[in-house]
């Protein structure tokens, strides 16, 4: 999740992960470095930086580990 305020009426926006990775493609198919999207409240627009918004992103773990921790080990 990613939270921004509108800097005209202080509106909190909060986007969930699909909404972002929605926000990211759609950015770079139009080859821009921020992302724009009105204001719920007020309708100005808010602008974000891509750059940002991926590293706002859910984090993927790596299959190699199974479900596991990393560093932990089996005891038998």
């Amino acid at each position: 999740m990613y939270s921004i305020r509108c800097s005209s009426c202080g509106q909190l926006i909060t986007l969930k992960a699909d909404e972002i990775q929605a926000a990211i493609a759609e950015s770079e198919a139009a080859d821009r470095l921020t992302y724009q999207m009105p204001c719920p409240k007020c309708r100005r627009p808010v602008k974000m930086q891509v750059k940002t918004l991926k590293l706002k992103l859910p984090r993927t773990v790596p299959e190699s580990l199974d479900g596991k921790a990393a560093g932990s080990q089996d005891k038998k």
